[in-house]
């Protein structure tokens, strides 16, 4: 798994990387503790030393694009995939937006 991140990063010269995370306010999320031991493992490895990561809520994201997708009666294994991969575009798109915020609101300050 390093070594694929590691391909990646060089192939793509990364920066940095979003993590999507199942937040849960009221609890730690069993799922959000086992993606936190990951990275936190990745990291340990010190092979992804000085690339950027933050986390980013997930959560009802795969719930929503199902929905999105049930009309179109989709194969149980062919929707995974394409629930999986828009899942995951909705997640950076949704820290991307964030972040251009954040720098209009701090360039109006």
């Amino acid at each position: 798994m390093v070594s694929d991140f590691q391909s990646l990063i060089s192939e793509l010269s990364l920066v940095g990387f979003v993590v999507g995370c199942p937040f849960d306010r009221r609890r730690s999320a069993p799922d959000a503790v086992q993606v936190k031991l990951f990275i936190d493992d990745l990291c340990k490895t010190g092979k992804l030393k000085g690339l950027n990561y933050t986390y980013w809520d997930e959560s009802f994201t795969s719930k929503n694009v199902e929905l999105l997708l049930k009309p179109l009666n989709l194969h149980p294994v062919q929707s995974k995939a394409i629930i999986d991969k828009v899942a995951a575009v909705g997640i950076l798109q949704g820290y991307l937006d964030y972040v251009n915020r954040k720098m209009k609101l701090e360039a109006a300050e």
